[in-house]
């Protein structure tokens, strides 16, 4: 069966089309299968592209699709629908006929953005305003259609739940076994909440008002994981210099404040800066300091770091509201970016932890934050498998008893519980750790109000 039955034609397969349209004719029932790899613009010929849309509406509302309602529906040559069922030889490859015109549609959608590419950088790339544009976002702009090119293959079909609980059995037992499945935060009372911390698949959203820590909280996250798993960092308010000082901070214990400022530091401040230096030198962590992420860009980003380490198991992005999106307000835009986020981390097998703000009505209001605080909440709260809300009644009512005391207040748990999670914040040092002992007392005027919903 020739793909190529010129030397100059596009890629396309007339045996192959005639196969699958014959076989839907004789069988109604192959469109079950075939309509969840096949659409009508993957055709080469456009009169085949019009007699697929035709038994496609046909059988779409319950109807008959044969060569008499097909040729009254579409109006199409009886002599020819008659030809098309004549193909039919076998039909259970009928499947494999459609991931063929798939794939040779797929080659044809190739060579045409490669002819556009070539012809945007011949000419001059312009915007749809006639404005110049850099060759780095005509790359990024080609990628992002690449990648959506490549997602066609990737449909799923459902799955019986017999055959689901046999896998399922399988991986209960190598649980049971002692095999590692999630992905560890090093946070005790964290990965106790969560039943051993975070899984491929899952989006935790982490919630905090300015300066409360939560990038602090993201760094302290990503090395605790990153000594045994690869992480990527996507910071877009920070330059990769200051993010680098602040994990050297962490790692060597160094006061945040003399790295800024070495001339004044003491001399024993380098001591730190070694330490942390060799420390850091045995993670596994990439980052990335791009502003302004859409969601493409963090897709394209995971596949290069999967790319380039063979491996990827935690994605943090600090921070939601600084992303940009698709939509006609900035409470909708937000929504996609998270429902968004959500689908990489499962189409990639990652798991996404995305930091975000919260709006001024929690500094408004005695207590813990709540849910309801997320700003431009969107669709996050239903996207999130976890939500997590950081507060420190250090920034509002300071006592000796709560300056290091930091509390993560777990407002939405999809596979477990709510909690009230306690840590050691040292600012210093940027640093999260466990808590020992008791929870601070908090004075009644920090007890008014608020709550968890």
């Amino acid at each position: 069966m020739s793909r190529r039955p010129e030397a100059l034609s596009a890629p396309h397969s007339e045996e192959a089309e005639h196969a699958v349209l014959g076989a839907l004719l004789y069988d109604n029932q192959a469109f079950e299968v075939i309509s969840t790899i096949l659409k009508p613009e993957h055709f080469y010929q456009r009169d085949h592209r019009a007699i697929f849309e035709t038994i496609a509406e046909l059988l779409t509302a319950g109807k008959l699709a044969d060569l008499i309602t097909v040729h009254e529906k579409g109006h199409h040559d009886m002599v020819y629908l008659n030809q098309l069922m004549g193909t039919v030889k076998r039909l259970g490859v009928a499947h494999r006929h459609a991931e063929l015109i798939v794939e040779c549609w797929r080659e044809r959608e190739l060579i045409r953005l490669g002819s556009n590419l070539a012809d945007e950088v011949l000419r001059g790339a312009h915007d749809a305003e006639g404005k110049a544009q850099p060759v780095d976002q005509v790359i990024d702009q080609m990628i992002t259609k690449l990648m959506a090119l490549n997602a066609v293959a990737e449909r799923t079909e459902p799955r019986d739940i017999s055959e689901l609980v046999v896998n399922y059995l399988d991986d209960l037992q190598e649980r049971y076994d002692g095999k590692e499945t999630t992905i560890q935060t090093g946070l005790k009372d964290l990965d106790h909440c969560t039943a051993g911390g975070g899984r491929p698949g899952e989006l935790w959203v982490i919630g905090a008002r300015p300066s409360m820590g939560k990038t602090a909280a993201s760094l302290t996250l990503s090395r605790n994981v990153g000594r045994k798993h690869q992480v990527l960092m996507l910071t877009q308010e920070d330059s990769l210099n200051s993010l680098t000082a602040r994990q050297v901070a962490a790692a060597g214990r160094v006061n945040l404040a003399d790295l800024r400022n070495p001339q004044r530091a003491p001399q024993s401040m380098w001591e730190g800066v070694t330490e942390g230096v060799d420390a850091l030198g045995k993670l596994h962590i990439a980052m990335d300091d791009q502003a302004a992420l859409h969601i493409m860009d963090v897709r394209r980003k995971i596949q290069q770091v999967k790319r380039r380490h063979k491996r990827l198991s935690l994605v943090i992005v600090d921070y939601l509201q600084l992303m940009e999106g698709d939509g006609d307000n900035r409470n909708q835009e937000l929504g996609k970016i998270a429902n968004g986020l959500k689908r990489a981390a499962k189409e990639f097998g990652v798991w996404i932890v995305l930091l975000s703000q919260m709006n001024r009505e929690a500094d408004k209001r005695s207590g813990p934050p709540q849910m309801s605080d997320l700003r431009d909440s969107g669709d996050i709260e239903g996207a999130a498998d976890l939500i997590g809300l950081l507060h420190r009644e250090h920034r509002r009512n300071p006592t000796e008893a709560n300056k290091f005391h930091a509390e993560l207040h777990i407002v939405k748990h999809k596979n477990g519980p709510t909690d009230t999670l306690n840590f050691t914040f040292d600012g210093a040092f940027q640093r999260f750790t466990d808590w020992d002992g008791p929870a601070p007392t908090k004075s009644l005027k920090a007890q008014r109000g608020g709550g968890l919903d």
